[in-house]
């Protein structure tokens, strides 16, 4: 009887990861298989007869690390731990996208859970993308150049040229 596994999986940073293993694990014998970099896991139906360790050693000869398998509950969901999924297949939903928001992403996927950032503006927030960190770093710069025309040491020559 055909069993449907979810494979947590390390290494994967993008879509094309996902492509390689997906590939790896139907090479394999796995049907029905998908991957997500973000959840760092796979998921897929193992038909009898097809053993884990061959699904294991084409994931790590694909370039990935095969970290645990275990039985999905219920149509394409797995519960690695207890927490309260939603029909939508996250443990927590975060509303905006700051520092406070990563952190709490962070903290839930090292508990093993899923989350999803809800943000109406650029992922990353003000701050990151437009706000403190770029501002600091044109005030910096404005201060140096400020300093380099105006400095208040007698016999010192020094000059700021064009900004460019």
């Amino acid at each position: 009887m055909a069993e449907r596994l979810r494979m947590r999986i390390e290494g994967m940073t993008c879509a094309d990861c996902e492509h390689h293993v997906v590939l790896a694990l139907e090479g394999a014998g796995a049907r029905d298989a998908s991957a997500s970099f973000r959840r760092a896991d796979a998921r897929f139906t193992v038909p009898e007869g097809v053993a884990m360790e061959a699904l294991s050693a084409a994931v790590a000869t694909a370039g990935y690390s095969a970290v645990a398998v275990e039985p999905m509950e219920g149509p394409g969901r797995s519960r690695p731990h207890q927490g309260t999924r939603t029909d939508h297949g996250y443990d927590l939903a975060i509303v905006g996208s700051g520092g406070a928001a990563f952190s709490a992403a962070i903290r839930a996927r090292d508990a093993g859970a899923s989350a999803a950032m809800i943000e109406r503006g650029t992922i990353g927030g003000t701050c990151v993308n437009v706000g403190c960190v770029p501002s600091k770093a044109l005030l910096r710069a404005g201060e140096i150049y400020h300093l380099a025309g105006h400095h208040p040491f007698a016999g010192i020559a020094t000059s700021a040229d064009q900004v460019r």
